[in-house]
This record gives C-alpha cells, sequence and structure tokens, in this order.
C-alpha cells in the first residue's frame, strides 16, 4: 500500500529524472505505436466480428475477399464505428504514452507510484479485451451486437479518462503533471 510519503518520494525522483538534460527525448513514432496497441485491437475485433456474421448470413466461407467486399460496399458500419472510435483512442492515450516514455526507464521501474498505475492500466487493458472478445462472440448469435464492440470502445474512452483522473486526484499526480509539463517545455 502506497503512502503519501512513497508518492512524495517518487514525485521528486520522476522531477529528478526528467529534469536530467542527458536522458534522450522520447520517440514520438514509438509512443504512437504504444497508444495504437489498444485501439487496434477494438479493430481486430470489431472486423473479426463484422466478417464472421457476414460469412454467415451469407453462407459463405470467411474469406478475405468477403471482408473487403462487405467494408468497401458500406456494409461495416460498425467496423467505420470503430475506426474512429480508436482513432479517438490512440490521441487520448497518446500524451499520457509520451509523458510516460520521458521518465527514464530506470526510475520507470523503480518507482511505487508507476508500478501501482502499471497495476491500475493492466487490469483496466484486461477487462477492456475481455469486454470486446465477449461482444465480438455474442455478435455470432445476434447481428445487432456488432454494435456493441464500437460502444464498449467509447465507453472505455470515457472509463479509461474518469480512472485516469481518479488516480491523479487519489495520488496528487495533478501537481507532478504541471511540474514535468514545465520542465519539458
Amino acid at each position: 500500500m502506497l503512502t503519501f510519503n512513497d508518492v512524495n518520494r517518487d514525485f521528486k525522483t520522476i522531477i529528478d529524472g526528467v529534469s536530467d538534460a542527458n536522458r534522450p527525448v522520447p520517440s514520438t513514432l514509438e509512443a504512437l505505436k504504444v497508444s495504437s496497441v489498444m485501439p487496434l485491437i477494438g479493430i481486430i475485433f470489431s472486423a473479426t466480428g463484422f466478417w464472421a456474421v457476414s460469412a454467415q448470413m451469407n453462407h459463405q466461407s470467411m474469406t478475405l475477399n468477403l471482408l473487403l467486399e462487405g467494408f468497401l460496399s458500406g456494409d461495416a458500419i460498425p467496423v467505420y464505428m470503430s475506426l474512429v472510435v480508436a482513432f479517438l483512442q490512440m490521441i487520448m492515450l497518446l500524451p499520457y504514452i509520451i509523458l510516460y516514455h520521458s521518465i527514464p526507464i530506470g526510475i520507470r521501474k523503480n518507482t511505487a507510484l508507476i508500478a501501482s498505475l502499471k497495476k491500475a492500466v493492466t487490469k483496466g487493458a484486461f477487462i477492456y479485451v475481455v469486454l470486446l472478445l465477449t461482444s465480438c462472440l455474442i455478435s455470432f448469435n445476434n447481428a445487432m451486437f456488432l454494435f456493441s464492440t464500437p460502444i464498449i470502445m467509447f465507453v472505455a474512452v470515457l472509463i479509461t479518462s474518469l480512472i485516469v483522473n481518479l488516480q491523479i486526484t487519489k495520488y496528487g499526480v495533478g501537481a507532478l503533471i504541471e511540474k514535468l509539463k514545465i520542465i519539458l517545455n
């Protein structure tokens, strides 16, 4: 269990690490790759569900041609919705990933505060993937559930924002983020 003494010690360690002018500049491309992982999982589940339901409804096998035909014909509305939500997810995650990558690796691995936040993120990611998998499997029985994947993705954006803000408030990380913004600019 973290104490505010631990949090304050970690704040100082993080600020000292980010203040080091010799640390490498985080790669925007690497941050884009990391921030696109969860959205891509949503797109994959959405497209797979659409593909399977299309094959089932058309009494065909799941061929790549069937997927492309459905996508290009305008019938893949749930997949289009997932693409839009995935883009929003990626944009929302990108600043947090860049901020995380701005902290030296040694500090990221050795601070209890970051370990606690990583644990919360891992739990959230697991729940997100399980919900997407469930919605994909349910859509095989009822095509209307194809829309549940982009809805889950959208709700995940809201819940992630809420959880991050709660964690920031809980640990008082807002002050740390403001100091890091000043140092990084």
